[in-house]
């Protein structure tokens, strides 16, 4: 179990400079306390007062590609984490902020529904606004222009059995919790059905915990670790004895994998919550450890690019088990675009606190992934996938952003397997 981070963890930077050539925030702007070692040196110091801290921390993405090349393997996201939850231990929580986490703890659902009736009042759904990403985010954007997903009409847990046996004439392969996090259950449904379809089709028989709620990166990324943590204790509770733990959310993957880390060596659940993390993989890890079916292209569907998640590919060390389930699709050829696994811009609360800068990361990612050719964008995250929605619509491209599982549609009926094109088009 990995050792406690703290601020004064800062002191181990050698002010290399390593970062300062992956740092995507940088990139833009060469602002020296916008990068790791910059950060790293003014916490340090602590004579910034709780104002400046709090924008300077801003500009972290937190997605950790600054670590991936620190010679001193400096947690510089893991640093910033900590700051911010120092800021709330001493400054608190915003109101709007406080009262949005702890009602999506107690009434996810119910907050959804709101969420989803607020698009029919005028300006919530506009065309040209920058959409929220994760039901957390929502108290940052309180009276500003902002796009809210549409909810789907019927939600995950009315789309499937549960539990859902393995296809018959299967191996059976044991069974598997599926967490389908706020997206799949609320916005992108299709999607987290045809995980479960495809698990099923795999051998494995599914189960979907009722009483889930929110993975709690996003509140636990805002410095709010009490109800954070208060989220992950719900979930360790309403998954145990689960032998394997799946998910189809880079994020709520990655979040579910750092729940040992979450809760201090002494806390009544440290155990279980490094339990539960040990258990968790990722929908492309599961699939890998089963031999593939022959998966056939979608129609009309020959090229692709691929957008590595932050969550992903940073957090979780995950690079080739997707490209191996889109290699397995037969008649489907991957182009990689430049920089795969740089931000889309979206991290969060960042694309909503930093619009400007995060629009202009999202069109770096547009402009790779127009050079491809590729028809569609896949990506394993639907916080991306909102994001790279936005910048297919923005910027005018003839291109589908598909979720992985999309992609893997088999001739048996079993499988069950729908185009996340109509669902980019409100057609489910």
């Amino acid at each position: 179990m990995a050792q406690e981070v703290r601020v004064s963890d800062a002191e181990r930077c050698m002010k290399c400079g390593a970062c300062m050539s992956v740092c995507p925030v940088y990139a833009m702007d060469r602002l020296e306390g916008h990068v790791a070692r910059g950060r790293n040196m003014l916490l340090r110091q602590n004579d910034l007062s709780p104002r400046q801290q709090q924008a300077l921390l801003s500009y972290c993405l937190l997605c950790r590609r600054c670590e991936s090349i620190c010679p001193a393997r400096v947690p510089s996201s893991a640093i910033n984490q900590a700051a911010r939850h120092r800021l709330v231990q001493r400054k608190g929580l915003p109101f709007s902020r406080k009262i949005i986490h702890r009602l999506i703890l107690r009434h996810r659902t119910a907050l959804a529904r709101i969420l989803g009736l607020s698009t029919l009042l005028p300006g919530m759904s506009v065309t040209d606004a920058r959409p929220i990403r994760h039901l957390a985010d929502l108290a940052g954007v309180l009276g500003g222009k902002v796009s809210f997903p549409k909810l789907a009409a019927s939600f995950l847990s009315r789309r499937i059995p549960n539990p859902t046996p393995a296809a018959s004439g299967v191996r059976p392969r044991g069974t598997v919790a599926f967490f389908p996090g706020c997206h799949y259950e609320f916005i992108f449904p299709q999607v987290g059905k045809d995980v479960v379809d495809l698990l099923a089709a795999a051998g494995y028989a599914v189960t979907v915990p009722s009483d889930l709620t929110c993975c709690g990166l996003a509140v636990y990324n805002t410095g709010d670790w009490e109800t954070a943590r208060r989220m992950a204790a719900c979930n360790i509770e309403a998954l145990a004895g689960a032998d394997m733990v799946v998910t189809a959310c880079a994020t709520c993957g990655a979040a579910l994998k750092d729940y040992g880390k979450w809760f201090p060596p002494g806390h009544p659940l440290f155990q279980r919550a490094g339990a539960l993390s040990a258990s968790v993989l990722d929908f492309s890890e599961a699939m890998q450890a089963v031999p593939q079916p022959a998966f056939t292209a979608p129609p009309g569907l020959s090229v692709v690019t691929y957008h590595d998640p932050c969550h992903l590919r940073c957090h979780q060390g995950i690079y080739e088990a997707p490209r191996n389930l889109i290699a397995a699709v037969q008649g489907l050829t991957l182009v990689e675009m430049d920089m795969a696994e740089k931000c889309c811009g979206q991290g969060g609360s960042f694309g909503i606190q930093h619009p400007v800068q995060s629009a202009s990361l999202l069109q770096q990612k547009m402009r790779s992934a127009a050079q491809t050719g590729a028809q569609a964008i896949v990506t394993s995250c639907p916080g991306c996938t909102v994001q790279l929605m936005d910048g297919v619509r923005r910027h005018g491209l003839s291109m589908e952003v598909l979720h992985i599982s999309s992609l893997l549609q088999n001739p048996p009926a079993a499988l069950n397997c729908t185009n996340q094109a109509a669902i980019n088009r409100g057609e489910k």
